[in-house]
């Protein structure tokens, strides 16, 4: 068996070598497939269990053959890259490892608290999810990172700008006020969402009109619906974890020039829009010809598909630019 799983070593090191474009493309995906099986078991939603399951097997799969060979040991400081040594301090600065694993339970149960007895939905959502993945991360770390440096170094700060970036600004809002829309949210919703969407829809034959942070369709059985425009429907969730992944890649894997850096952040915010869009345009069409069942269906299962396309292209082109122009270190060495 051993011989077996070298020779599934010795191919995946052939198809994507060591520091490679490939090899970190196949780890991200890796980590985001983990990720997604993780929220469809906890939240038992889109297609079941057993896609869950079958997400984070494939991605366990792809980290144990894509997994950086590189012994923490072997990096020495100086070659450390910011995210890890900005990991370390957090670490030293919170005392240690049983602190970390501490402070990860300690969030799961506030989390599972705050649902079961404050909350007036007690079922998980989205962003309890996030913040019981981010404690779940916590409390493994510092049993993983000895072994998987890279990985574990950016799953951990991704999840944590994730929470940063998307979960706290919702709590917050969700504390200091009664949950309605600021001006801007509205306009960039109507204008920049609801328009183009009913307007993308209208171009290709479907009737579709726009009011406000609404859009009603007609459907092909000549019923209308009216669809809002929510917070996840208006791209949050994917600009965030966007800027959470973009992030916690330029600081674990690369170093880019700030020139570089602005470029790419903002072509990868264009594209984040571009790809809700279709998003909403491919729901919009699988309710114009399948029902309101089927629309809702898509809502719940597209989003994710389109998100991991359009991403996993956008980062296979980023990786092999920085191979072809210049790499900067990443923090590692040659390994064997």
């Amino acid at each position: 068996m051993a011989s077996v799983w070298q020779r599934f070593v010795a191919t995946a090191d052939a198809f994507a070598p060591e520091d490679s474009p490939k090899r970190k493309l196949l780890q991200i995906l890796g980590i985001i497939l983990i990720f997604e099986g993780l929220s469809v078991l906890i939240l038992f939603s889109y297609v079941g269990a057993f896609v869950g399951v079958l997400s984070i097997v494939f991605g366990f799969l792809l980290m144990l053959l894509f997994r950086s060979r590189i012994e923490p040991a072997e990096v020495s400081e100086a070659e450390r890259t910011p995210g890890i040594r900005l990991l370390d301090y957090f670490v030293r600065l919170l005392g240690g490892d049983y602190a970390i694993v501490t402070l990860g339970s300690l969030l799961i149960v506030l989390v599972l608290l705050y649902n079961r007895y404050i909350s007036s939905r007690p079922e998980l959502g989205d962003l309890d999810t996030l913040s019981i993945m981010l404690g779940g991360m916590l409390v493994v770390y510092p049993f993983i990172v000895r072994k998987f440096k890279i990985e574990a170094s950016f799953s951990l700060l991704f999840l944590g700008l994730v929470v940063v970036f998307l979960v706290a600004p919702q709590a917050v809002s969700a504390l200091s006020s009664s949950g309605s829309t600021s001006t801007i949210g509205n306009w960039y919703v109507h204008y920049m969402l609801a328009a183009p969407f009913a307007g993308a829809l209208d171009l290709i034959g479907i009737p579709a009109s726009s009011s406000g942070n609404y859009v009603t369709i007609q459907f092909h059985d000549g019923t209308m619906q009216t669809l809002g425009i929510s917070a996840y429907c208006a791209g949050l969730y994917s600009f965030s974890i966007f800027l959470a992944a973009f992030f916690a890649f330029v600081l674990i894997f690369e170093r880019l020039p700030n020139r570089i850096l602005a470029i790419v952040l903002a072509l990868g915010l264009f594209v984040a829009y571009v790809g809700n869009l279709f998003r909403m345009v491919i729901i919009g069409i699988v309710g114009y010809y399948r029902g309101i069942d089927a629309l809702l269906w898509a809502h719940e299962n597209v989003g994710w598909i389109v998100f991991l396309s359009w991403s996993a292209a956008f980062w296979y082109l980023l990786l092999g630019y920085v191979s072809k122009h210049g790499k900067i270190k990443t923090g590692t060495s040659e390994g064997d």
